[in-house]
């Protein structure tokens, strides 16, 4: 669970969190859990975020504490899935997805993600 707190630069002329700061706290959250999987340890694997969706539920004020979930919801051939969960203060804020492409920049195509990334990846199937 990634935390973070809002701050006055985060909050627009309404008096609330702008809409696109919660894709900086998406970002943030994704970081986290990518590199606490072992991800940012291969400098030659490279990700591209080819897609956000973001589902608004409840204004964030200023001073509130933001905390971010992520998760896994699907491993492809060359991308993967996030779902994503915005809470403030206790309540859904935002739920949001983001699909990653495993790419290759010297070769400018995307590639295969790597068989242990697949698994650290591996959603978890409930009953």
């Amino acid at each position: 669970m990634y935390r973070d707190t809002v701050r006055f630069s985060d909050i627009d002329g309404m008096g609330h969190v702008n809409n696109a700061v919660f894709l900086t706290y998406m970002e943030s959250a994704r970081l986290a859990f990518l590199s606490s999987l072992g991800a940012g340890e291969n400098p030659q694997q490279s990700l591209i975020l080819a897609r956000v969706e973001v589902d608004f539920r409840s204004p964030i004020a200023f001073g509130e504490e933001v905390e971010v979930g992520v998760r896994p919801s699907r491993v492809g051939t060359k991308s993967f899935e996030l779902e994503h969960e915005v809470r403030a203060d206790g309540r859904v804020a935002a739920q949001g997805t983001s699909v990653l492409v495993s790419y290759d920049y010297e070769r400018g195509e995307s590639v295969k993600i790597p068989a242990e990334w697949r698994e650290w990846l591996a959603p978890e199937v409930t009953v």
